[in-house]
This record gives structure tokens, sequence and C-alpha cells, in this order.
């Protein structure tokens, strides 16, 4: 009886873990490493940090350019194509298996348009600022078309976020002084009808600061910001660009800078009614209606071929409106900006760049079509 009740003692005892044997068995099993296995590194968690020893793949170096820094003495076409391409992750391998033409269709697909039309943008801006970088400038020009969180662009540019949200902010507002030079009203030909002009919307976040209906947009049934762009019908520029502006405020009242129960004189002289000579006239939708020695728009008594005129002109500003809305800051919804001045001063810094650059791609090969 005695044995039988060690024997059980001893089968309890396995069973539960707690034999001599066993203890040293499962010290064994959990620090024996065979020697032809070398320990591997286990991280507990992702904040862990790596054994510093540890030999890690290297990126190759030859595809983050070097070229677009604020030493570079000589900025051309090709230069700005390849290190464009670089930071957007086309290796320099990649780059040489392929041919111009598909090179440029990428480039746009990140920065928006051409390096024939950013490079005498960004030389304008070095002339005016020889301390900037132009990779930041090449950042910027991304962060508008694609408008990627700063997480995102960190990964593409290796810049830290915080790096990130201050320079493209930085760099915008460069951008947007130099953009501004661009807009020109007075027409080169002294015509009768020589502007087209009409009202464009933008979607940004909710104005929680200033919570009211005159933020909505009935377009997009959501918060939104207004602005007045005319072009010129026989030149390929933007001539004004009016706004920030509610908008819940009509276009009609954007021109006239105010109600007609305002005083013409307490009224904002710097719309665009203000602007035009005697006698000048724009073309535009009947949203204008009300103004018929400034505005021209399509009636039943004009003759066809006048009334096709009339339709290319609205048809070639709807056209502005869309490759403004091509560059996804304004295209999608705006949400920069701590308060309700802020935010609208950061929107109109964005408009700015992106109608100047436009500007600049209307006079580098890609102009609007003619009426």
């Amino acid at each position: 009886d005695d044995d039988q009740a060690s024997s059980d003692d001893e089968v309890s005892s396995a069973a539960n873990g707690s034999g001599d044997d066993n203890e040293e068995s499962q010290v064994s099993s959990v620090t024996f490493v065979p020697p032809d296995r070398p320990p591997q590194q286990v991280f507990v968690n992702i904040q862990q940090r790596p054994n510093p020893n540890l030999s890690l793949p290297r990126i190759n170096e030859t595809l983050t350019p070097t070229l677009l820094t604020n030493s570079l003495s000589v900025l051309t076409h090709s230069t700005i194509l390849e290190a464009g391409l670089a930071y957007a992750g086309f290796g320099k391998e990649r780059q040489e298996r392929n041919n111009n033409s598909r090179k440029v269709v990428w480039f746009k697909s990140f920065y928006g348009v051409e390096p024939t039309t950013i490079l005498p943008f960004f030389l304008d801006i070095k002339a005016e600022y020889p301390d900037i970088c132009y990779k930041d400038c090449l950042m910027t020009m991304n962060w508008l078309y694609l408008y990627d969180t700063y997480p995102v662009l960190s990964g593409r540019w290796k810049y830290c976020e915080e790096y990130i949200g201050a320079k493209v902010i930085e760099y915008g507002k460069k951008m947007a002084v130099i953009a501004r030079r661009k807009i020109v009203f007075e027409l080169k030909d002294d015509v009768e009808i020589g502007r087209t002009v009409d009202c464009s919307t933008f979607m940004i976040h909710e104005m929680r600061l200033d919570p009211s209906s005159k933020w909505f947009d009935w377009k997009t049934h959501s918060c939104g910001l207004k602005y007045e762009f005319a072009l010129a019908i026989y030149e390929a520029r933007v001539v004004s660009v009016r706004g920030p502006d509610y908008p819940s405020t009509h276009d009609i009242t954007v021109f006239r800078g105010g109600t007609t129960d305002e005083d013409i004189n307490d009224r904002d002289q710097n719309a665009l009614y203000f602007q035009l000579e005697e006698g000048d006239k724009c073309v535009a939708d009947s949203g204008y209606a009300g103004e018929p020695e400034k505005i021209v728009m399509t009636q039943d008594k004009h003759p066809k071929d006048f009334k096709e005129f009339l339709a290319r002109c609205k048809n070639r500003q709807e056209t502005f409106h869309w490759r403004l809305k091509a560059f996804n800051i304004l295209g999608g919804r705006f949400r920069h900006g701590i308060s309700v001045e802020h935010r609208m001063e950061l929107h109109r810094m964005a408009v700015d760049v992106i109608v100047g650059v436009i500007q600049y791609d209307y006079e580098n090969g890609h102009p609007p079509f003619d009426v």
C-alpha cells in the first residue's frame, strides 16, 4: 500500500509539474539554443528599441536625390523631373527604363503640373527668397496637389510631421506672394467684352467657433468658402481673384461689393463692379442678372453665333474652376486653421498659389482653349 501511494504521488507530482526532473527539463527547454541557429531578437511591443548592433537592410542611397537643395546653382527641367520622381519613390533604374512622356505623367500625378511649369515658378521664388530649399518647394507642391496628411507625407519625404507642418505653410505663403504678382487686371487690347466672371465654392471643415447658416453651401450641402474669379477672354490670363466670402452670399452681391440696400459709396470699392471701366463688360451666367451695363448674359434675342460665343466663354471659365479643384486641397475638404480667421487666411493662401500655378501653366505650353 505504501509503495502504491508513493507511486501515485510521483504521478501526481509529474502531472502538476512539481517534480525535480520536470523542472530541470523545463528550464533546459527554454534556455537551450541549437548551435547552428543563433538567437533571434524578439520584440515584445512596437515601442521597444531594436538592438543597435542588429544589421538592417539599407535603403539604396542613390534613390535619394541630392540635387534639389538650397545650394543648387542651376535648375533645369530634367533635374526637377528626376529629383521629383525620386522623392515620390521612383528609383533611378526605373526612371532609366521609361521614356520621358511616362515620367512626366508620373510627375504630374504627384505635383499637379509638369516640370516645364514648375521651373519658372521655382526660379521666381528663388529670386525673391534666395534661402529656399527646392526639396521643400516640391514637398509643398505635393501637399497642395494630393493634400495628404502629415504622417503620409512623413513617409514620403523622410521628415517628421512637425517639420512638414511648419514648412508647407511657410513655403505656401512665400509661393502665394509670387503667385499674386501674376494676376493683372488690365487687358492688352481695348475690347468691350473682354472678360468672363463667375463664382466657385470650396468645401471646408465646419466653423465651430462661429456656427451659422451663412457658411452653408447649397451645392455641397456643407460648410464652404466662396471666391469670384475673372478671366481674360482673348488672353490666357487670370485677371481677378476675390474672396473668401460666405457661400450664402449671392454672386451678384459679390460682384457689386454689397447689396442694393447699401449706399454705393459704402460698398467694397475693390469689387469687380468698381474695377471695370465705363463701357467694359463681362460675360457671366444668370447668377449675375441685374447689371446689364456691366454683365452680358445669354438672351433669346441674341443670334446663334453670339450665343455659341457666350457658351464657349462660360465653358472656358468652368474649365478653370475644374483645374482649381484638381488640386485636392481645393477639391476636397480643407481642414487647416485653428480659428475662423486663420482658416480663411490659409485657404486664401492655397487659392492664390494654385491660381498662380495655373497661370504659369498657361504661359508654358498649356493655355485654355480659344473662344
